[in-house]
């Protein structure tokens, strides 16, 4: 859709999140994308240059070192956010982990709280796109990590493309996980969870498909919220780990489809 009847304030602040996920860009590029003239496209960049958002480079942009520790710091800002909700989800959730056990873990600061409690947890062979999560794992003994590639997100640290990864002769190659360890953005009373980014969305998912079961991390603060793109529906092959009880529709849905729920403050046999 053309963004070229856009007012100017909007259409650069979306040039700008554009800007802060990949790093960089042509102006024809970000002309393509967004649907405007390069002649429109030059303007925007001229102004963000001016405001010490963004640098010009020969034929393109580039986003300020001033902007990118911007954008990085929000991140770990997060991971102190709800952090005894995450920590205590991610306690549970390791407990289900076996030694030995393989496991595919999407990029996130609740996933991330994981690296500590999976420490005692020998043998693990690993795959994630997250990209302060294998440093962690590395020091606490991990067997195998492996890293997903593809295109970097600055904002939020991972790595977003295929669920593959290459063989010793360079040729890519199908995988499968006892687990794949999700955090999600959002989970609605009708067992749907949700994350804000499309094409996250659609590597969660793979990541998913490629996992014998998967657990869902998703803190109380998540009930009830519908973000933009769907990642998945509760079934038998997931288990929605949580520090709060959810609403009784959602417990409700998760037994009507044989999905298991762990409550990360609840004692056995609660």
């Amino acid at each position: 859709m053309s963004k070229e009847s856009l007012y100017p304030a909007r259409r650069r602040a979306e040039i700008l999140e554009f800007l802060r996920d990949r790093g960089q860009a042509s102006i024809t590029e970000l002309a393509v994308e967004f649907g405007v003239s390069d002649d429109t496209v030059r303007r925007d960049v001229e102004t963000l240059a001016l405001q010490g958002s963004v640098d010009r480079t020969h034929g393109g942009v580039t986003i300020s070192q001033e902007d990118r520790l911007n954008a990085v710091i929000p991140f770990f800002k997060r991971i102190h956010a709800n952090a005894d909700a995450k920590d205590a989800i991610a306690r549970a959730a390791a407990a289900l982990i076996d030694e030995g056990q393989s496991v595919i873990i999407n990029g996130g600061t609740t996933t991330l709280a994981l690296a500590k409690h999976l420490a005692t947890k020998r043998g693990l062979t690993v795959v994630t796109n997250s990209l302060p999560l294998p440093p962690e794992l590395y020091s606490r003994g991990a067997r195998e990590i492996y890293v997903i590639g593809g295109a970097y997100r600055l904002r939020s640290q991972v790595t977003i493309g295929p669920v593959v990864l290459s063989d010793g002769a360079g040729q890519p190659r199908a995988i499968h996980a006892d687990w794949a360890i999700i955090g999600v953005g959002g989970v609605t009373d009708e067992g749907t969870v949700w994350t804000s980014s499309l094409p996250e969305a659609g590597m969660m998912r793979s990541m998913m498909d490629c996992a014998s079961h998967t657990l869902l991390l998703a803190d109380a603060t998540k009930f009830g919220k519908r973000e933009f793109s769907e990642v998945a529906d509760l079934s038998a092959r997931t288990t929605l780990v949580t520090d709060l009880r959810p609403s009784q529709a959602l417990l409700d849905r998760a037994a009507e489809v044989g999905a298991a729920v762990v409550v990360a403050e609840e004692t056995p046999g609660d």
